[in-house]
Order: C-alpha cells, then structure tokens, then sequence
C-alpha cells in the first residue's frame, strides 16, 4: 500500500508472498534448479535450506552427541542424538528428552559421578548409570559439586546441599541484603532515652530481647542447626555468586539496583484484540548509573562476610575520562569532577575461577568505563580472607574487549593461572606460574574457546593462524614447546573437547553449506567423521557462487581490508558492470571468512545479484572482528569514519580490478550496516544509491552495554555522538535513499528512522522511500517480510544503480 504524507511517500509492507516447508514446496524448487534464482526462492522459509544442528554437545562417557534442531515448518527445537562413530541421528522422544544428559553438566573432582538439571529435577550418572535424584520439577540455580558427594543449589543468598548418597538437605550458608538486627544501630532520641530512663518494663524487655537473641545464636552454632543469616546490608541485590569445590568459602557480589534511565516505548499496531499495545523497552546510552560492585568472601566455618578493599587496585583512582568530564562539566556550569575518586567495577559474567582444592580463588573485574579489566587471586589458607593480589592488567585508552578473549583459569594443579589477553593486539594464550607470565602462543591471529586436559598437559583452543578467514582447532603444551594444528577443514569451525579428552566435536561450515558435525581423535592428522549432513538436496543442487576471499589494499594507513567478493566470468569482461557493496551488521562481526554466514540470505541475494550482472562486495571494515585489538578499536570516537574510508577503498578496488563502473555503485546493509549505508549517502557522493535496514540513525538513542563502549556517553563525549551519528550529516544527502525498519524492533528503535524521516522532511530532500514492517522485530521472522524488503531493494539497484546512465 502506498500513502503519501508532507510530501513523503511512505511504503507499507503488504502480505504478498506466503510459503512453507512441504514436500511440495522441495519439489517445486528442484524444478527450478537449471532456471535462474527468484527472489520468491531465497526469501521463502529457510527450510527449504535443510535444518542445521544447533548447541551441540557430547555425552559424557563421550560415546554420543546431542544437538538440537527446528522442527520443519515451526520454530520449536527438537533434541536428537547420534553415535560417535557414525550413523542416523535420532530424535528423541519426549520421554527420551525430560531424562537426556543436559548440555550444562558439573562433575566431580574425582570425576566419578556427574550431575544435570533437566526440567527442574536432578539427574545423576555414576558407573555408566543414569538415576533421577528429584521428580519435584522445582529444583534450578544449580552450582556444581562441593566434594564428591554434594551438589550445591542457590535459592537467592540461601546455598543447599544436597547428599547424592542419602537425600539429605543441609543449609550451607544464608547470606541476606539487609542489615543485621542485632548490631543494626537505631538513631538516639529523646524520647526513647526517656522511655528507658523511666520504665524499668521497657529495661526489662531489652534484656530479655537480647537474652534471646544470644540463646537463638547458641543454638544455631550447634552442628545440627541451621547457620544463622550474614548480613551484607540494606538496599543492593546479588550479581555474582559462586561456591568453592570445597564448600569452605562463597564468593558474592552486590550492586545497588540497577537504575536504568527512562524506559522507552514501543507501540504494537497489529494486536490480538485491536487495541495499540504498550511495551516498555530499555533505556538509553548513559541514562542510568553505573554497576559499582561490592565484592565478599564468605568464610563458611567463621559464617562471615569479608568484604575486599579495592582502593589499591593498579589504576582504579585514574579516570581516563577526566579531561572530557571536567570539559563536560564547564559546559554545564556545574564542579569539575574530582581526581583520585575510585572508578565503579564489575565482575565480569565470565568472571570467578576456583583451583579444585578451592583454596585459590581467582576472578576478572572490568571497569564501568570499559578501559580496564583486572584478574585477581587470592590464596584462601591465609589468615587474612581479604588480602587479594593482582595477577594481570589490561589497560585500553578506546575499550576493552568486555565480551570475548577474557577466558581464564586455575591449572588442575592450583599452582598457575591461565589466561587470555590482547596485550600484543591480538588475543593469546598466557600462562602465569610463580609470578612469572610466559605467553604460550604468539602471532597475528586470535585464540579463544582455550580448553585445557585435567592432566595440565595441554591446551586445546581455536585459532585463525591459517587465515584471518579460516578457523582451525589447535592444542599447545602446557610448556609451550609444543603447538599442533588438529584440524584441516579450511572453513568455520567451533569445537568442544570431549569429556574423555580422546576426541573432538566439531561444528565446521563453509561458505556454501551451512555447519554440520563431525567428530574427530583429538590428534594431529586425525580424520573427521561426518555426523550430520543437514544441507538439503534442493539447496546442494544450485551452482552458488563461491565467493573469493580478497584482501583489499588500503589507501588510509590500514592494514588490508579483507572481503568477500561475488562475480562471475560474465561480469569480468565487456561494458563495465554495477557493483553492489555489502555492510554486515554488528560493527565487531566477521564476514569475510571462508565459513557459513549468519547472512545466508543476503548470500543468496548476491548470487541472484551476480546473475543479473553486478558485481558485489562484502568488506570487514575497521571494527569487525577476526584481526585483532587495532582493527576493533580504531572507530573509538568515531564511528562511521574509518569504515566509510575502507569502503572507498573497496570502490577503487572493484574499478581497478573487477570491471566495475565507477559511476553504478550501491551500497545497503542493516543495523550497523543501515548506521553505515547512512554515513556513505550523507557523507559523500560516490554511491548511485543506498538501502539502510534497521539503521541507527542517532547513537545517542542506542543502548549503553555496546555503545558506552565505543563513544563513552553523551554528556561526557558529545563530540564523539556528534560526529558519529548520521542524523548530524543528513544534509549531505544526494543520491536516492530506501529506509526498510520493523516497528517491534525492540534493538534499533524504529523511532530511529521515524527522526530521520523528520528531519528529512524538515531539509526538504524528496531523495528517500520509507518502508515500514508493522509485525517485525530487528531480525526479520517472516518470509513475507524479507521477500518485501529484498524485492525493494532489488528494484532500488535495477533503477538507481543499473539503470542510472
């Protein structure tokens, strides 16, 4: 339906393409296959694709694998299980399923019985025999084993035990957010004063009062009471909590309330009764305080709360945001901040490692202002239950990277402390024993989902040493002499050691199947045993294009920009061919490498595209992940910038080398890449055309978690919001624009792009369509919906792009 208001016209998506996965619906595709791709083909239900496994894991005698998988024509996830060694996975039923192994399991430190929680009731495995402990479906919040025989239950600050032999539940500790009535001070007044002075009742009751409370005391130190409540203080709320193997101390922490700024609203025009409905969502980037954590050991035999002293944490008291604040703060009129105040903390959610003796702790915390992360340790047979030592800091001027490379952990032996940093740039694997940190890798590349034996001999991890594109499984000794590649499979790969430690599950994809398991003998040279092959006969039958892996040259001091490319002999040679240019999402995301892409669609899309003769372009700019600390980080106060020079770089390249018209180049992406088809129309006028989806268009109206990170807040850094939001440069727009939003996207508000049509409308530039989707959140769920917004796009590029002379 089209409508026009102020001069706008504004395109209201309509139901017009409807499908499902059926046998027909296969058998219609594969009567396709020597035709050339639709847009009604690669837009339908992805089942159509074949259904890939998803959360894999092993058993833990290692014998079989469970995954789970979508149900064709719903989005309900079946549970499956295959052998090891091979063979048809089966699904399991639902009484199969309420009693399956879980994929969250804790083990014992003698590593003889093993526990899960499945729908609320406890499970446990001992000499190769499944037994239902519970059957209440009430049991959650499971901790893990306190020595061999206890598993360790949180009910808020209360931890349970319960005996794996006899049943029998015990109280181990029970930690409050009040204040302690006993000690808990009353401010003095006149007229209690007078009221004890006068009565000797009120005297007595005192007494008595007291008299009892000692006796309550009394009673609940003796073995067979429960332990009497630890009090940690009135008005915060538990974040973190962790017992130790051995059940001797609890690691807490405590926030005040989370005081998040003014919840937005977000209006549902297409209810169930007809009625507009309401829903609050979140806040906006720095609204809402800080997270500044209190952090407490509790001392299980003493029943006390040690609270740490972090005063003395290497650079707590250096703001490096004072210069900006203090600026911030004469531009309001109000007091200079002070120097010397200790910045807020967190525990990150990674964050609390016991040694299995559970007599060393160590845990990571990460400054509310995101330029520093600390692990530390402390060695709990001291007397004193406070003292703690820095093992390790990473320092950034931009921001640390809060949500991956911060793995860490005790050697089984409690006697070093394995970690990641990306102190050298890139992520890699460090070992500290006797005070002494020795990098055990070392390279251009990055490690993560780092997996150590229970000997301490080896460190199975995940690199991409081959390629910035290609991910393969490798395992180091635990004295560096040795580094052994395991895998060879050239594509994207996640792994997880099995529990028996003889072999490795693997997820492997590549750009044109999507991820499929295999399991592998956790040696070098060792062959992959196909699992799953989920890739349907319909989706293995078209010819896709390949897309080459390039790296680009950089004309702007970067390194190079590595990109996927998509063209075929018919666009490489003749007249001089348009181009389309890609912007992944996300800012830190990878997409130029050799494994399957989250943007599967948009990969069938550019194949159509290639086939009706463009060119096309899918950049890692600056801010994408896979190359390390430099690469993230070079947007920090600036986002919109750096990647907007590497995508004129990209330009240059497809003209220089790949036959492409200067003069016909598009360009479209969503969220991020919405955010960045933004800047290129606003910013210069080398594009013929733009498709921004879901697009940031003001960052001061993002989240904080993501956006704090890269730009600060906007009361401090305003320079940084206003340089780096499109709404700022919309002026500069030239060439046609195709905005396509969900009004239920509850991450890029669709008031985003409702600001940028005003103001728009307020510049008088008739260059922009606004598509609105009324049932859509950020990620599209229905067929309908994609083959609407890729069929405007589309014809966006065949007018505006081809078309243009």
């Amino acid at each position: 339906m089209r409508m026009k208001k102020n001069g706008v016209l504004l395109l209201i998506a309509a139901s017009v393409f409807t499908t499902s996965f059926m046998p027909v619906a296969i058998a219609q595709v594969n009567n396709q296959l020597n035709a050339k791709l639709s847009m009604e083909q690669i837009m339908a239900n992805t089942d159509w694709m074949g259904i890939a496994p998803e959360r894999p894991y092993f058993s833990q005698d290692g014998k079989s694998v469970y995954f789970s998988r979508k149900a064709i024509g719903s989005e309900i996830r079946d549970l499956y299980k295959v052998n090891a060694t091979g063979g048809a996975a089966q699904k399991l039923s639902a009484a199969e399923v309420v009693v399956a192994e879980s994929e969250q399991k804790f083990t014992s430190p003698d590593r003889t019985q093993t526990v899960w929680l499945r729908n609320g009731n406890l499970f446990l495995l001992k000499d190769g025999k499944r037994q239902q402990i519970t059957r209440t479906g009430e049991m959650n919040n499971l901790l893990g084993f306190v020595g061999n025989d206890q598993v360790a239950m949180r009910n808020d600050g209360k931890v349970i035990l319960f005996n794996l032999r006899n049943g029998e539940q015990s109280m181990l500790v029970n930690i409050k957010n009040d204040d302690d009535p006993v000690t808990k001070k009353e401010t003095p007044d006149y007229l209690t004063a007078q009221q004890t002075r006068l009565f000797d009742i009120i005297k007595k009751r005192d007494a008595d009062k007291k008299e009892a409370e000692a006796r309550q005391r009394e009673l609940a130190s003796q073995p067979a009471s429960a332990p009497m409540p630890i009090y940690l203080g009135k008005g915060r709320e538990f974040r973190s909590f962790s017992v130790s193997p051995d059940g001797k101390f609890v690691l807490v922490s405590t926030a005040a309330p989370r005081k998040d700024g003014r919840n937005d609203k977000m209006p549902h025009y297409v209810s169930s009764d007809g009625y507009v409905k309401i829903e609050d969502v979140r806040s906006k980037v720095g609204t809402g305080a800080d997270n500044d954590e209190q952090i407490f050991v509790v001392d299980v035999s003493a029943n006390k709360a040690n609270k740490l002293n972090l005063d003395q944490l290497s650079g707590i008291n250096e703001d490096p945001l004072l210069a900006l604040k203090t600026d911030a703060a004469k531009r309001l009129g109000k007091a200079a901040p002070k120097a010397g105040t200790p910045r807020a903390v967190y525990i990150n959610f990674r964050g609390i490692r016991w040694s299995a003796s559970g007599q060393q702790l160590a845990f990571s915390l990460f400054s509310a202002d995101n330029k520093d992360r600390w692990i530390l340790k402390m060695d709990l047979t001291a007397a004193d239950k406070t003292k703690w030592e820095l093992a390790h800091r990473l320092t950034d001027q931009a921001w640390v990277n809060d949500g991956s490379f911060n793995e860490f952990a005790w050697t089984p032996d409690g006697k070093a402390l394995w970690y990641l940093s990306e102190e050298s740039g890139y992520s890699q694997l460090y070992v500290q024993r006797d005070g002494k940190n020795v990098a055990l890798t070392n390279g251009r590349f990055e490690v993560n989902s780092v997996q150590p034996t229970h000997d301490g001999k080896w460190f199975y991890y995940r690199a991409n040493k081959k390629h910035p594109g290609i991910h393969e499984v490798y395992r180091v000794s635990a004295d560096g002499k040795r580094d052994e590649a395991l895998t060879d499979m050239n594509g994207g790969m996640d792994f997880e050691l099995a529990p028996t430690e003889d072999k490795l599950l693997l997820t492997h994809s590549t750009t044109t199947r999507q991820p499929d398991l295999f399991v592998q003998a956790a040696a070098p040279g060792a062959k992959a045993i196909r699992l799953t092959d989920s890739t349907s006969k319909a989706f293995a039958q078209i010819d896709w294009i390949k897309p080459e892996i390039i790296a680009v040259p950089s004309k702007h001091g970067a390194a190079p920009i590595y990109s996927r490319v998509y063209r075929d002999n018919k666009t490489q040679t003749g007249e001089r061919k348009p181009a389309v240019m890609f912007v992944h999402g996300a800012g830190y995301l990878q997409a130029a490498h050799h494994g399957w892409s989250t943007y599967f669609r948009e990969m069938m899309f550019h194949n159509l595209l290639v086939q009706q003769g463009y060119v096309v372009i899918d950049m890692d700019y600056r801010a994408s992940a896979g190359y390390g600390r430099d690469w993230r980080n070079a947007i920090y106060q600036r986002m919109g910038t750096p990647e907007l020079e590497d995508y004129e770089d990209g330009l240059d390249w497809l003209v220089d080398n790949a036959n492409v018209d200067r003069n016909r180049v598009g360009i479209y992406g969503g969220s991020y890449g919405g955010f960045m088809t933004f800047m290129a129309l606003f910013k210069t006028d080398k594009f013929a055309a733009g498709a921004a989806l879901r697009p940031v268009a003001d960052w001061a109206h993002y989240n904080h978690g993501y956006t704090s990170n890269i730009l600060n807040t906007p009361d401090v850094d305003p320079d940084a919001y206003a340089r780096s939001s499109p709404i700022e440069f919309a002026a500069g727009l030239k060439r046609p624009l195709l905005i396509c939003t969900g009004i239920l996207d509850d991450n890029v508000f669709f008031q985003d792009s409702v600001r940028m049509v005003q103001k728009l409308i307020e510049l008088k530039n008739p260059n922009f369509d606004l598509a609105v989707y009324p049932i859509e959140p950020h990620g599209f769920r229905e067929a309908d919906s994609w083959l609407d917004e890729y069929r405007r796009i589309y014809k966006l590029m065949e007018r505006e792009v081809k078309g243009r002379k």
